[in-house]
């Protein structure tokens, strides 16, 4: 009779905690998706002379809600022919960045950043045995802006976010978070040649795709090229 008892006394318990991760994974099966198109101004007809720029899609936590946490990575950027590959990078909070010379020549490094520690580094040739690399951690969330004293091409943009949900996407193509808690979010897209968005969201189990327009900066002066980096030679200049 004890026995029995106790085996059916295992068996709520067990049915129990199976009714409760049941539950866990249903409140984490929400989703945010949608996809992210830029809106050109000023061009009459884009082609493919005008650049296209990866746009960065990061869902940052409402108060209240919770976040799977990640480890801290590195990402890279290579300095190549005088120019930053790639030249716009968004990372979590923590972060670090590799700075890598493969140029035979030098290359000194100083960055811009409301509110954060200013940069300064000289990187040595590519195979000089000398210091031709240099790792940055980037604990300021906000937009840092990298460049060269001596190369006045060579440029880098870094968003730092406060968030592990984070994916970057070419013009026109779709994002999708998925697994995540649900109830309301922040949606925070941006690119280079346009605008930064801040979009409140709501996580659904299966929501309606978003459709996003980022308006794009600068415009085409008749040429359809876009101006790449709107605004950063009167940075540069200051």
């Amino acid at each position: 009779m004890m026995g029995s008892r106790s085996k059916r006394h295992r068996t709520h318990k067990l049915l129990a905690l199976t009714g409760l991760l049941i539950c866990v994974s249903l409140a984490r099966a929400a989703e945010v998706r949608g996809t992210v198109v830029v809106d050109y101004q000023g061009l009459f007809e884009v082609d493919k002379s005008v650049q296209n720029h990866p746009i960065s899609v990061a869902l940052i936590p409402d108060e209240g809600q919770s976040v799977v946490r990640r480890g801290v990575r590195t990402e890279h950027i290579e300095i190549v022919e005088n120019r930053m590959h790639p030249s716009f990078l968004t990372v979590q909070k923590g972060d670090s960045v590799s700075f890598v010379n493969r140029d035979a020549v030098f290359h000194q490094l100083f960055s811009l950043s409301p509110g954060g520690e200013p940069l300064s580094v000289q990187l040595a040739k590519a195979g000089s045995g000398s210091q031709s690399a240099t790792s940055i951690k980037l604990d300021q969330a906000g937009v840092t802006h990298f460049f060269c004293r001596i190369h006045n091409k060579s440029y880098a943009r870094i968003d730092v976010v406060e968030t592990p949900y984070l994916q970057t996407i070419q013009p026109g193509q779709s994002f999708h978070f998925v697994g995540i808690a649900q109830g309301r979010w922040q949606l925070r897209v941006s690119s280079p040649a346009a605008e930064t968005l801040l979009i409140p969201v709501t996580a659904l189990t299966a929501p309606q795709p978003l459709q996003i327009t980022l308006a794009s900066r600068g415009g085409g002066m008749g040429s359809g090229k876009l101006k790449a980096q709107s605004g950063v030679d009167q940075l540069y200049r200051n």
